[in-house]
């Protein structure tokens, strides 16, 4: 639908039309100082620069669930396996739940920008996030920043 918008203005009709869909919730504009691209509602990072709906880089999402020391040990873990096997360090990682609420090392998603590439992880990583336990809910978010 946002796209047949967008195909049917003409150029002095564009923003205006990209104006309607943000104000309906539609799309929202990176506020990446070097970017404003229009993303849709459904994605939560930035599809151009991979950036936070706020403009600023990828954070942490933390699940309720998770102790802090944890968690913080993952983000070791994970910077640990990027040195190991000599792989590009991304911005941050992702990871997913399986059907046993339990963090999965396969499937992750390395977040580089806004590039992404899916990834599974080796048993060492594995284990760190075995650490975690189990989620409390379906719901829950895990994603580990690695640029600090």
């Amino acid at each position: 639908m946002i796209q047949k918008a967008l195909q049917a203005a003409n150029e002095q009709q564009e923003e205006t039309v990209r104006e309607v869909f943000r104000a309906a919730g539609f799309l929202w504009q990176c506020k990446g100082r070097d970017c404003l691209f229009d993303n849709s509602a459904s994605q939560r990072l930035c599809e151009k620069c991979g950036r936070q709906r706020n403009g600023h880089r990828v954070n942490d999402d933390i699940p309720v669930s998770a102790h802090p020391d944890d968690f913080e040990n993952l983000r070791a873990e994970l910077k640990a396996y990027f040195a190991r096997t000599g792989t590009e360090l991304p911005d941050a990682v992702t990871f997913e739940l399986n059907f046993e609420k339990e963090w999965r090392s396969y499937g992750a998603t390395l977040h580089f920008g806004g590039r992404t590439e899916t990834h599974d992880f080796d048993s060492d990583v594995g284990m760190a996030l075995d650490d975690l336990g189990q989620a409390w809910d379906f719901g829950e978010d895990l994603r580990v920043a690695l640029y600090r």
